[in-house]
């Protein structure tokens, strides 16, 4: 089962042991345009202000979860391998 947790009121972060993917939301960088929750609707909602949430119980398949961050326009969610902790959505910047 998933956990989710929001360490500030502008980020929630869902992790499950037997998923590849940890997803954390910048809810402050959300635009609503709901891209995510069509591709992935029973990982992704909109709360009452059309704000990306997690949701809980079972998510979709993994790459469902990672097309829907890619689709976000405003890189609102962030995709990390639960296994190395590295970022894999979006591509971190290099310096």
């Amino acid at each position: 089962m998933a956990s989710i947790t929001k360490p500030d009121p502008h980020t929630q972060i869902g992790e499950d042991k037997k998923r590849k993917y940890r997803i954390t939301i910048k809810r402050d960088l959300c635009i609503g345009a709901a891209s995510c929750s069509a591709i992935a609707p029973k990982t992704f909602g909109l709360d009452d202000k059309n704000i990306v949430l997690i949701k809980e119980g079972e998510w979709d398949k993994d790459d469902l979860i990672l097309a829907a961050a890619q689709s976000c326009p405003v890189f609102a969610i962030i995709i990390e391998d639960m296994e190395t902790g590295k970022q894999v959505f979006p591509e971190p910047t290099k310096n």
